[in-house]
């Protein structure tokens, strides 16, 4: 037990195969000694009232979130597209943190899913970025509970796009060693032995299932003992990320979390370390700075968004119900679009899809793009990407508070 009130995981040396070993090279050893990390159980731990710091953290974050759900109900008629416009940035943001990007009108192409016959190839990064969001939106608006299902459906969803993958990996937990680093000798982290991992994670869902947390709190301890477990050979990140959503519950409008821990990597980082410690509320702490910078940037895009509809309104005049009107809204959560597909979704011709296009593109609503589907030109909704990629660039910067 730490000082702070919070079970320290324990660090376990044992002997293993150097797979790097090379028995040309003098001082290349045969056996090598690693260090696995070992979360205790906390499905049952008492969590300790929050320091002062962590405290204000949290109160911070609450009041973020507040004033989010505020600005999207104020948001008239957007709300209905803002979880999908919030999730995905959220998405974009945690497969950043893996190092798994893509270009925003790419992955607006490949998810307005317009079809494969004729389609450019879609780049491994682009697919894996798309399933993120995919497997993020269908979660959230998901009432699933969070059991271990929960987590092998995510997992399998996360990465079935992924060809480096062994097909026997997906939704299951591991049977080999994981760890973080170049290689296994200088890794920064390895997770518990496998053969630990199932009644971790058992005891990680009866924790989920709690109803005595502040929320904020519930959901940072919560994804740092997953990410502790690293249950899966790849994937943990995304998918632990993916529970802060449903722990949160910030309501309809979801918290871009991943965009705060984005935007200073070494503070999440550092701040997972302070929870293995036993030091939860340094962790707490930085989690709920996230949590808040993630809603004053979400707040920002609502009102972009907010700004953008109203905006395309102005400039196209046209009755409610019809099939631009529709359109216009659609562009909001899908800014992706083609001819065919305003053909097959709203029964017009070819000839009034093509009108409809050149109207939108005279107003600037909408632009060419380079990319095709089902040999048809492609347009997009530029500043609907656009205000989804700036979001990040209006977050302050957070460092991890000194415990």
């Amino acid at each position: 037990m730490s000082v702070k009130g919070w079970p320290a995981a324990g660090r376990r040396a044992v002997v293993v195969d150097n797979e790097l070993y090379r028995p040309w090279i003098d001082d290349s050893e045969p056996r090598i000694t690693v260090v696995q990390t070992v979360p205790a159980a906390i499905a049952d731990q008492p969590v300790p009232p929050p320091g002062r710091h962590a405290t204000q953290a949290v109160e911070a974050a609450r009041d973020e979130i507040g004033r989010l759900r505020a600005h999207s109900g104020n948001a008239t008629g957007v709300l209905g597209h803002l979880s999908a416009v919030l999730i995905r940035a959220d998405a974009v943001a945690s497969s950043q943190i893996e190092q798994i990007t893509t270009s925003s009108e790419a992955l607006a192409v490949a998810l307005a899913d317009l079809g494969d016959e004729g389609a450019d190839p879609v780049p491994r990064g682009t697919e894996l970025v798309a399933a993120n969001v995919a497997t993020a939106l269908h979660a959230f608006r998901s009432d699933e509970a969070v059991d271990v299902e929960w987590f092998h459906r995510r997992h399998r969803s996360l990465l079935a796009a992924d060809s480096e993958m062994l097909p026997r990996y997906l939704g299951a937990w591991r049977d080999c060693a994981v760890w973080i680093g170049e290689n296994r000798q200088t890794a920064d982290f390895e997770g518990p032995p496998h053969d630990q991992v199932a009644a971790l994670m058992d005891d990680l869902v009866r924790f989920a299932a709690r109803r005595d947390l502040h929320p904020v709190i519930h959901a940072a301890i919560a994804h740092a003992q997953f990410e502790t477990i690293h249950p899966y050979v790849d994937g943990n990140g995304r998918v632990g990320r993916l529970l802060i959503h449903p722990l949160l519950d910030a309501g309809p409008a979801p918290v871009p979390v991943a965009h705060g821990l984005l935007h200073d990597p070494a503070g999440y980082v550092g701040g997972l370390s302070a929870y293995r410690a036993g030091d939860v509320d340094a962790w707490v702490a930085a989690f709920a700075a996230a949590v808040a910078d993630g809603a004053i940037a979400a707040i920002r895009l609502v009102g972009r968004i907010d700004d953008l509809r109203q905006a395309f309104r102005d400039r196209i005049r046209t009755r409610a119900g019809s099939a631009v009107d529709h359109i216009l809204d659609s562009l909001i959560h899908t800014p992706a679009i083609t001819a065919r597909h305003i053909q097959e979704t709203y029964g017009v011709t070819p000839g009034r899809a093509s009108q409809i296009l050149h109207q939108l593109a005279e107003a600037d609503v909408l632009r060419s793009s380079t990319h095709r589907a089902d040999r048809s030109q492609v347009w997009v909704a530029h500043h609907v990407i656009d205000a989804i990629d700036t979001i990040n660039t209006t977050l302050p910067r957070r460092h991890l508070p000194t415990p």
